[in-house]
């Protein structure tokens, strides 16, 4: 059974601030996220290496990241944006 998308109101604002071809980067990675979050080309792994946090933070490219939470029904999409905003803790 497929897992539900949710996506914060954050995660939204950030996303509509992106530019446009950030915009299609994302929405060309969350097609192959759907189908394996743990896509290679995503590199996703925990948040801060924290083993206890269910936040996973994962590549848009080298500058770009989002992160998500992850529950036994649905994927959280919490935060989108510069590798610099997931690094100031705003995940």
């Amino acid at each position: 059974m497929a897992k539900i998308l949710e996506f914060t109101e954050r995660f939204k604002e950030n996303y509509k601030a992106l530019p446009i071809k950030l915009q299609e980067l994302f929405d060309k990675k969350l097609a192959l996220f759907v189908n394996n979050p743990f896509h290679p080309s995503l590199n996703t792994h925990k948040y801060k290496t924290s083993e206890k946090s269910s936040i996973y933070e994962a590549y848009i490219n080298v500058s770009y990241r989002f992160t998500f939470e992850m529950t036994k029904e649905k994927y959280i999409f919490r935060n989108v944006g510069p590798h610099k905003i997931i690094d100031r803790g705003t995940v």
